[in-house]
């Protein structure tokens, strides 16, 4: 229980700064959209590439933020981010900033669902949140692995389902990093020939990505056959 108080306090401390941090950056947003349901109408691919770009040198924080946050501020696709982070930034620079943002938002959704539960899920998710067997603590780490490495499970619901679980922080957030590093370099080499979405540098990733995913799919459907069996 004195390691759990520990973990909660230290990503309660980096959810508060990452808050804090949004705040003072992203000021202009909320003056502008005060209401989430007229930012959400309007968002779109260029303005949030015009929007993390205005601001300059930060432009690398701003996005680490927008990512962190997305769970319960902006509710934005994880493959849009991360595509949009490679045309921004670069192949491997957008890589290991999606990876970061990734820990964060996978981190916030997991505790915010261990802590408050499932009404909060629930408003969240708008009841759409699906449910992990709760003997997933057993093998946790290998069955989010797989599921993160199909990416067949949309990325937040994933994340707040595995809160709501018996499951260990560590094995969920091992489990998650180690299995979205195909997709995370898939998305940001695509956003790099954006602009070029029939070039054999855009389909290649493309590729590579589903192979992987069908892959760990079929991998995960034997073990759940297995374990049922």
């Amino acid at each position: 229980m004195k390691n759990y108080n520990y973990k909660f306090k230290y990503v309660l401390i980096i959810c508060i700064v990452i808050i804090v941090l949004y705040l003072f950056f992203c000021n202009r947003a909320i003056l502008t959209y005060i209401g989430m349901g007229h930012f959400r109408k309007h968002i779109s691919m260029r303005y949030l590439k015009n929007y993390i770009l205005s601001y300059g040198n930060f432009a690398a924080v701003a996005f680490i933020i927008i990512y962190s946050l997305k769970p319960v501020a902006l509710v934005i696709p994880t493959s849009l981010l991360s595509i949009l982070a490679g045309n921004i930034f670069g192949p491997m620079y957008a890589f290991a900033l999606s990876m970061i943002g990734c820990f964060f938002s996978a981190s916030l959704a997991f505790f915010l669902a261990h802590m408050l539960g499932k009404p909060f899920v629930d408003k969240i998710l708008r009841g759409k949140v699906f449910k992990l067997d709760n003997r997933i603590e057993e093998h946790g780490f290998l069955i989010m692995f797989l599921m993160r490495l199909s990416f067949v499970f949309p990325y937040d619901p994933l994340s707040y389902a595995a809160g709501l679980t018996k499951m260990r922080y560590t094995d969920f957030i091992l489990g998650t990093m180690l299995g979205i590093i195909p997709e995370m370099l898939a998305y940001s080499f695509m956003g790099k020939h954006l602009n070029r979405p029939f070039s054999v540098k855009m389909l290649v990733p493309i590729a590579a990505m589903a192979g992987v995913a069908v892959t760990a799919s079929y991998i995960y459907r034997r073990y759940k056959k297995i374990k049922t069996n």
